[in-house]
C-alpha cells in the first residue's frame, strides 16, 4: 500500500445517560461509511465523562466498533482525566492509574505505532504528561525508541492535545489547553530525532492548521460541539467536522470537514451537561 486514507475524528463526548451529542456523531458515522477510509483515528474525549461513569466509554467503544472500520484511539481528559500543568494547574479530575486501566481495557493501549504505507503512525497519551505516574516514564522512553527506529520513515503523531499554539517554548494562554511546557522539550528532543511531518489533535474544538519549522499542526475540529467566545478564546475555526488526510511516500494531504448537517448546541445544553 504505497498510498492510504485516513479520517481523524475527536471530542465526540459520547453517553448513553447524556446522548446529547450523539446526534452529531452518527453524522461523522455516515461520512466515513461513504468514504471508506483505510482507517480511523480517534483523539480522545471519547466520552461525555468517564472520570463519573465508565459506561460513557462502553457506549463510546460500542459506537466505534459500529462503524466497521478499522479505528485507532487515544485518550482525552473526559475519558482518563486531566494532567496538572502550567501556572499550577492542578485539575479537579487528575488522571489515574485506575482511570486509565478502565480505558486501556477497552480500547487497548493508550500509546501505540502503526506503520502504514511507508509512514510511522504514532499515538500518545496526552493525560500523562506531567501526570508523576510511572507509565508517564514509560511513555516518554517508548516515545524516544519509537521515533529513534523510524527508519526514516515520515513520522505523523496523534496527541489529545495540541504541543504549542505559535512556538515551543511560549508561555500558554490557557494551562490545561497545551502540553506542559515542561513536556514539551523532551517531546521536542524525541521529535528531532526523526521526521516527523505531522502533529494532530484535537481538545480545542476548533479547527486550525498551520505550521511549525518542519512540522505540519492539525486541530481536528470537535464532532460534538464548539464554544462561544465568551467562554472560549478563539484561536481557529469554530465549527463541527472532522479530517480527512491521503498519505503518501510524497506527503500528506488534509482536507477539513465540516457537514452542514451537525448543528452546534447551545450553551444550555453545555452547562446542563456538565454543569459549568
Amino acid at each position: 500500500m504505497d498510498t492510504f486514507s485516513l479520517i481523524q475524528i475527536s471530542d465526540t463526548h459520547l453517553s448513553r445517560e447524556r446522548p446529547d451529542f450523539v446526534p452529531n456523531f452518527a453524522i461523522a458515522a455516515d461520512h466515513i461509511a461513504t468514504a471508506k477510509p483505510d482507517l480511523v483515528v480517534h483523539t480522545g474525549d471519547i466520552a461525555v465523562e468517564a472520570t463519573a461513569r465508565a459506561d460513557d466509554l462502553v457506549h463510546g467503544r460500542e459506537a466505534m466498533e459500529a462503524l466497521g472500520t478499522p479505528y485507532r484511539c487515544i485518550p482525552g481528559n473526559h475519558d482518563v482525566g486531566d494532567n496538572p500543568s502550567d501556572h499550577g494547574y492542578v485539575p479537579e479530575k487528575r488522571v489515574s492509574d485506575p482511570l486509565v486501566d478502565t480505558y486501556e481495557a477497552l480500547f487497548g493501549p493508550g500509546h501505540w505505532h502503526l506503520d502504514m504505507g511507508g509512514w510511522r503512525l504514532i499515538g500518545l497519551n496526552a493525560q500523562l504528561f506531567s501526570s508523576g505516574l510511572a507509565r508517564a516514564t514509560v511513555q516518554q522512553d517508548w516515545l524516544a525508541d519509537t521515533l529513534a527506529d523510524s527508519d526514516g520513515r515520515p513520522v505523523a503523531i496523534f496527541c489529545h492535545k495540541p504541543l504549542l499554539r505559535d512556538a515551543l517554548e511560549e508561555p500558554v494562554d490557557v494551562p490545561y489547553r497545551y502540553v506542559p511546557l515542561a513536556d514539551r522539550g523532551p517531546l521536542a528532543q524525541a521529535m528531532a530525532g526523526a521526521d516527523v511531518r505531522l502533529f494532530a489533535c484535537g481538545h480545542v474544538h476548533q479547527a486550525r492548521d498551520h505550521r511549525v519549522g518542519d512540522t505540519r499542526h492539525i486541530w481536528c475540529p470537535a464532532t460534538a460541539f464548539t464554544m462561544p467566545d465568551e467562554m472560549q478564546p478563539r484561536v481557529g475555526d469554530k465549527r463541527c467536522g472532522l479530517t480527512e488526510y491521503r498519505f503518501s511516500p510524497m506527503g500528506v494531504d488534509v482536507q477539513m470537514q465540516f457537514p452542514a448537517a451537525m448543528t452546534h448546541p447551545d450553551v444550555a445544553v453545555l452547562r446542563s451537561v456538565y454543569a459549568v
